[in-house]
């Protein structure tokens, strides 16, 4: 059913009943519905979980409504009933905030057709703070939008309702379809130009650069929003040759990541020998080729990749090259919004894969990127954790932590990482309990509280992202446990993710149900 026929529905109704069957008696984390296990569809772990008892909650929610936003592709924002759309959002969830996808070529989140998508900007580029960019108006305006400014449209309508609008860009997985961008993209040890995720355009690349810092002053002087949010959904190349992700087991290890003029003149300046760096990811592509082909190193996949570190330092130093650059970045975009509105929130969505990778984790230091943040927004997808968390032990799986069971690297990646989840059988099948969102929030609030100012933590909360067969699936009472959740674990607002398009009337209902618990409806 698509999202015009869900506005027909009352808003009552389907979803309250749904969410009555869906309660289990039992409280055992990653239990399965008898119903689910019968028909072979997981149930989410949090569905079993027992009733919460009464939230305490950060002291200034109190006083104010906590922020609730929702992720939302320009499709919706399209429609001529546009009025309905943000009623739906504001009476089944309780939407007080809107974050959508204004810029972009990914056609799922615009919510789009992918055949013959090519998107880019649903607002309108104000071309005189392009001038240092080789972009044209037609290389960044998305053809999709016609005449209409699909984000000026949407400030006006939502401020009508009180509801804010966010700037919310997310850097494209794939390589954008048009000419001038290719320049953008990173180059391999190979000296091969990237195409695709888990690479992209290079942070020291200064067309990427100035792009992505005219295009937050564009939306910040050109519109009247409420917040800018950026992310990057990446990570340096040693993690990446290494597979070290979430669907990453398929993953090219001669695909490292960055070797252009601008990262080698960085690396020189910072004492990086950068042809041993290239030959230390020569030997990680030959270990990692070695691991899939099931040809166990004679001393142990651990001991071979800690060897092939110690005999080549220069990945490490690389991975951090690729890290500082990226943090460089964020400081620059923040910079840029508080030079022109000081008084303007500017925040990070937080790629998931900091939930399964305790080297991601290491990485992702928000006690660092408090600094220049007003609001974190970490991505706490529960029901698709648990399939995204058996992919990253499959991917690590033949290599680093190849020496191990994979029920046994899943047992050590939650010892590492304080999580209470299904084994590796069954983690698929339920997904991850709430306790892992309140966990997760908690360790965010407490990375962030010896900043030098007040940080929101706005935890993502997923509603009916697309899973495989035979996966968790959300339900309005795992949804609601997982909003609950997130407050327990000390969060100030939430977002519901990770797009309205994708979510069922029912499961958004959870939310609203949630927050009206809490005394928020």
């Amino acid at each position: 059913m698509n999202r015009r026929a869900f506005l027909k529905l009352s808003a009552a109704g389907a979803g309250a009943t749904l969410a009555a069957k869906n309660v289990l008696a039992a409280d055992v984390p990653g239990a399965v519905r008898a119903d689910s296990a019968a028909s072979g569809v997981g149930a989410s772990a949090r569905d079993t979980a027992a009733p919460r008892g009464r939230v305490a909650l950060d002291p200034s929610l109190a006083k104010q409504k906590p922020l609730v936003g929702i992720q939302v592709g320009s499709a919706p924002l399209m429609q001529p009933d546009l009025d309905r759309v943000l009623d739906d959002m504001q009476a089944r969830g309780g939407v007080n905030a809107l974050f959508p996808f204004i810029y972009g070529h990914v056609a799922t989140w615009a919510g789009m057709p992918a055949r013959g998508f090519r998107g880019g900007n649903f607002g309108m580029p104000h071309m005189q703070y392009y001038k240092d960019t080789n972009l044209a108006f037609e290389d960044m305006r998305a053809p999709e939008a016609g005449d209409m400014d699909v984000f000026d449209r949407t400030i006006t309508a939502a401020r009508k309702r009180g509801m804010k609008t966010f700037a919310w860009l997310l850097e494209d997985n794939n390589r954008v379809p048009i000419a001038k961008w290719e320049t953008f993209y990173e180059i391999d040890f190979h000296g091969r130009r990237v195409d695709a995720h888990p690479s992209g355009p290079c942070y020291n690349n200064p067309l990427y650069r100035a792009f992505t810092l005219a295009l937050v002053e564009d939306y910040t002087r050109s519109y009247a929003i409420d917040g800018v949010m950026w992310s990057s959904e990446r990570q340096g190349g040693l993690l990446n040759a290494l597979g070290a992700w979430h669907h990453g087991e398929r993953s090219d290890p001669g695909r490292a990541t960055c070797f252009c003029e601008h990262c080698v003149q960085r690396a020189k300046t910072a004492g990086i020998d950068v042809a041993r760096a290239k030959a230390g990811f020569a030997a990680l592509e030959t270990y990692v080729r070695a691991g899939r082909a099931h040809q166990r190193p004679r001393d142990g996949y651990f001991v071979e990749f800690f060897r092939v570190l110690l005999n080549y330092p220069e990945l490490l130093a690389w991975e951090n090259l690729w890290i500082r650059s990226r943090l460089d970045f964020m400081r620059d975009l923040h910079a840029k919004v508080k030079s022109i509105n000081p008084a303007l929130p500017v925040g990070w969505h937080i790629w998931h894969n900091v939930s399964f990778s305790p080297f991601h984790r290491a990485e992702m230091d928000f006690a660092e990127i408090a600094k220049i943040s007003d609001y974190i927004k970490p991505v706490l997808y529960s029901n698709c954790a648990g399939e995204r968390m058996k992919s990253f032990a499959d991917s690590v799986g033949e290599n680093v932590f190849g020496d191990l069971p994979r029920a046994d690297q899943l047992a050590m990646l939650y010892q590492m990482l304080d999580y209470r989840e299904a084994p590796y059988d069954r983690v698929l099948a339920t997904g991850f309990s709430p306790d892992y969102v309140e966990r997760e929030t908690r360790r965010t609030r407490d990375d962030v509280a010896a900043a030098d100012h007040r940080v929101e933590i706005w935890p993502g909360i997923d509603i009916d992202v697309p899973v495989p067969r035979g996966a968790s699936q959300c339900t309005p009472e795992s949804v609601r446990q997982t909003v609950l959740a997130a407050f327990a674990g000390g969060a100030t607002g939430v977002v519901l993710s990770r797009n309205y398009p994708e979510m069922k009337p029912e499961n958004l209902a959870g939310a609203g149900a949630a927050l009206r618990e809490l005394g928020f409806g």
